[in-house]
């Protein structure tokens, strides 16, 4: 008996481009987690293939291997995690909106300890290893830059330099993710915790905004 079957429609590049765009998203999550528990050297491809429910052979497609994955898992989260001053906002209030930024995205915040540890892919691995370093760089002279001209605005003190400034914030930031045995031998409080991280947000806040208030009586 004759049937009426119609031919298959192949997909179209839309879809195509679609579908790769989640495949690369899930790769990604999974790989934030991994290298975040384990470090670049510690990573294993097989696991994240698995919690990304793809085949491991699609991490060479899409990111050119373990480096690759590595290298689009830190630019995704470095911007994820940078503060950029706007001009309407103290920076008190941005100090406290950055504590909060990195208790959302602790995986990240731990990821970027192990590179300060220096677990990070051979030099050479991977070309844009070196080229994300310098963006980086580039990215941070200018937050300092834009200090600058707040502290000439008179929003700080003079002798207090906008570099160490910036340093101090990114580190009272991360205290609580890298830090939390620390906190709990403190407050003995879980570092994690939502409340905590927002009665450590307030407290960032109203530190900065001292050093404005102390600016503004000396």
């Amino acid at each position: 008996m004759a049937t009426d079957r119609r031919p298959r429609r192949a997909p179209q590049e839309e879809d195509r481009r679609r579908d790769s765009g989640r495949t690369r998203e899930r790769i990604i999550g999974a790989a934030v987690g991994e290298f975040s528990a384990h470090g670049y050297s510690g990573a294993r491809v097989t696991r994240i293939a698995k919690a990304a429910g793809v085949n491991a052979q699609l991490i060479s497609y899409h990111f050119d291997g373990k480096a690759g994955l590595y290298q689009a898992v830190l630019e995704r989260g470095t911007s994820a995690l940078d503060p950029l001053p706007a001009a309407d906002r103290s920076l008190s209030d941005i100090a406290g909106d950055y504590v909060r930024v990195t208790g959302r995205n602790a995986d990240i915040t731990r990821l970027l300890a192990w590179e300060g540890l220096g677990d990070t892919p051979e030099a050479g691995e991977h070309a844009a290893i070196e080229g994300h370093g310098q963006g980086r760089a580039d990215f941070m002279h200018g937050i300092v830059a834009q200090l600058r001209a707040r502290q000439a605005d008179g929003e700080f003190p003079e002798d207090l330099d906008a570099g160490h400034l910036l340093l101090a914030v990114y580190a009272m930031a991360s205290a609580p993710v890298l830090l939390p045995q620390v906190a709990r031998q403190i407050f003995g409080a879980d570092a994690g915790d939502d409340d905590f991280q927002e009665e450590f947000a307030q407290q960032v806040t109203r530190l900065v905004a001292h050093l404005a208030t102390r600016h503004e009586t000396g």
